[in-house]
């Protein structure tokens, strides 16, 4: 057999199996898309918005919320963390933190 005629014999029984199969392999695909989209059009129930509780998130900042004012709390303990004076910090500390950096910063090319 030529190997043109055996080409286009092949190409022929292939194009008549597609347009045999074709119909039913569209349908089948349409039908499951269209049960995909029933499923998810169905309303999902809608989660409500947590409600914010801040007599709780002043409490955990350290602070008293009675409803129209917020006040600190002196020396109280929240989280097993005690709050300290920040003036009661160390005089080595203190200079650390109020450097003057702006030369580190040249040198880094940061500024």
């Amino acid at each position: 057999m030529d190997k043109k005629l055996f080409k286009a014999y092949i190409r022929t029984i292939v194009e008549e199996e597609v347009e045999r199969i074709l119909p039913k392999l569209l349908s089948e695909a349409v039908s499951q898309v269209k049960a995909v989209n029933e499923n998810n059009s169905t309303p999902t129930p809608v989660q409500e918005k947590p409600t914010l509780d801040r007599s709780r998130l002043a409490a955990m900042m350290g602070l008293e919320y009675d409803g129209d004012t917020i006040r600190a709390m002196g020396g109280s303990v929240i989280g097993g963390t005690n709050f300290v004076d920040p003036n009661a910090a160390p005089p080595e500390i203190t200079n650390k933190i109020n450097r003057d950096y702006s030369e580190h910063m040249k040198k880094l090319n940061l500024t």
